[in-house]
């Protein structure tokens, strides 16, 4: 047992030592990929910059350009406003290794995000690695399985944790740049826009909480006032924007997104 052990530290060890001589050229991607798979599997692995005031700048992805239209590029239109490890880093989470649907919503599977976006990528399970670059940017990479894959196990999560700080490092040290100035027009006040010329701030909350995937009870929850509460502001709300059901409301904001 102890020689399989010393064995297993010293692949572990070989690993880091290519991963290290590989940031800043274009073997990285590769040697990152490599490190990662001693944890854990994975279909697709993308990185992805989220400056302060900016829409994202993918970094890397290993998708064809198929699924890059609507993975890649179809997200950076809007739907990252709604991605669960996007707002977890703006919601103040430490960086770290995060299963998505430990930090979505209860009602995920009906929330704008999950219908607009995330069911056309079909993804099954994802962890994404979430990596402070400056005081406000962050870079999230994004482990992905597909739909037939089992989910990530609670010790592969775990070994990701273990390893954090070194691939943090590693992605910094190759992916990251000086923070820039924030331009006006920043693509992120889209959500926090959507609705409030004619909603009460009340109401427009309560319609953000179910854009993200908030049912009532989480929503009464999320915002200290009861249930009741909460549905006669969404009856207003629905009224006001001229609309009566969830399924219109998600199609209206992501007009509103891509707009």
């Amino acid at each position: 047992m102890e020689s399989e052990a010393l064995a297993l530290d010293e692949g572990r060890i070989q690993a880091i030592a290519g991963l290290i001589e590989a940031v800043g050229s274009d073997r990285f991607p590769a040697a990152f990929r490599q490190f990662i798979r001693q944890v854990c599997g994975f279909d697709s692995l993308i990185a992805t910059r989220y400056p302060a005031n900016q829409p994202p700048v993918s970094l890397y992805h290993d998708l064809d350009d198929v699924q890059a239209a609507i993975t890649v590029q179809f997200y950076a239109t809007g739907p990252y406003l709604l991605d669960p490890l996007y707002l977890a880093c703006k919601g103040g989470s430490a960086p770290g290794a995060y299963r998505l649907l430990d930090l979505a919503p209860e009602a995920f599977y009906r929330s704008q995000y999950y219908r607009a976006f995330y069911r056309s990528i079909r993804i099954g399970d994802e962890i994404g690695l979430l990596i402070r670059e400056h005081a406000s940017d962050w870079i999230i990479v994004s482990l992905a399985r597909g739909l037939r894959q089992t989910r990530f196990s609670e010790q592969e999560l775990a070994q990701l944790r273990q390893l954090f700080p070194i691939l943090s490092v590693a992605v910094l040290r190759h992916w990251g740049c000086k923070p820039e100035a924030a331009p006006e027009g920043r693509l992120e006040d889209r959500l926090e826009t959507f609705g409030v010329d004619i909603l009460s701030p009340r109401e427009a909350e309560i319609v953000r909480l179910i854009l993200q995937g908030h049912s009532t009870p989480s929503a009464a929850a999320y915002l200290g006032i009861s249930e009741g509460t909460v549905k006669v502001h969404r009856h207003h709300a629905y009224a006001k924007l001229g609309i009566t059901s969830q399924a219109e409301l998600f199609s209206l904001a992501t007009r509103h997104f891509v707009g």
